[in-house]
């Protein structure tokens, strides 16, 4: 099977950054889709890489936020990708909502409030029923990608992580967010369990990826940047 590039699609939302990703193998599957409304953003990356919609065999979300999955009905409609999402982040996919997220920090409970209120005011319509419920280590060499998606919780019950054949990692939201720190990778400052976060940072360590890509920075962390943050595992 061929190898996996990662493109990194960066979607500004405000003063932060959220990323959605492709990983191209034999197929392509899209790796979280930004807010609602970057449904054509993403497609046209997809026609740079010389792909069409036919060629998008599963749509992953590494969490159910709707920053992350907010597109990704629109591409289910565009491509006839099923949706996949982490066991534990259905309701969060579908209602908007995440009552369990916690703050780390006072900026980022500051934020968490804001968050909370804009949602009381303006309820979300809600996002996508699932597919797909990742519950367990599973290869995605059925959809056309070397690679393997595991399930990380921490940052949400249902977080997941994909390790590429190449040697790659993308994590989502359990390290960095919102481009805080462009040399260090930190925790993910939104937790819904410490201790789970804690076993999925070693468990990415564990796996020694050379390229760690997150779900708010544009740019990805090397081994060397992780094992300097957080130790070897």
């Amino acid at each position: 099977m061929a190898g996996v590039k990662v493109v990194s699609i960066p979607v500004k939302m405000g003063p932060m950054t959220v990323m959605a990703y492709l990983l191209v193998g034999e197929c392509v599957i899209v790796l979280d889709t930004g807010v609602a409304g970057q449904a054509e953003r993403v497609l046209e990356c997809l026609a740079r890489e010389g792909r069409t919609a036919s060629d998008v065999s599963l749509i992953l979300l590494t969490h159910g936020h709707g920053d992350h999955a907010g597109s990704a009905e629109a591409l289910r409609e565009a491509t006839g990708a099923p949706i996949a999402v982490g066991a534990g982040d259905e309701e969060k996919c579908l209602s908007g909502r995440d009552t369990e997220m916690r703050a780390r920090g006072l900026v980022a409970s500051a934020l968490l409030r804001t968050i909370r209120r804009r949602q009381t005011k303006s309820p979300s319509a809600g996002g996508p029923v699932p597919d797909l419920v990742i519950d367990a280590e599973r290869s995605l060499r059925e959809y056309g990608v070397e690679a393997v998606v595991v399930p990380t919780p921490g940052h949400t019950r249902g977080s997941l992580a994909v390790f590429t054949a190449d040697g790659e990692a993308l994590v989502g939201d359990l390290l960095g967010g919102g481009g805080r720190s462009r040399t260090k990778p930190q925790r993910g400052v939104f937790v819904s369990d410490e201790a789970a976060m804690d076993a999925s940072i070693r468990e990415v360590l564990a796996r020694q990826p050379r390229l760690t890509y997150t779900g708010h920075d544009e740019q990805p962390f090397t081994l060397g940047q992780l094992a300097d943050a957080f130790g070897r595992g």
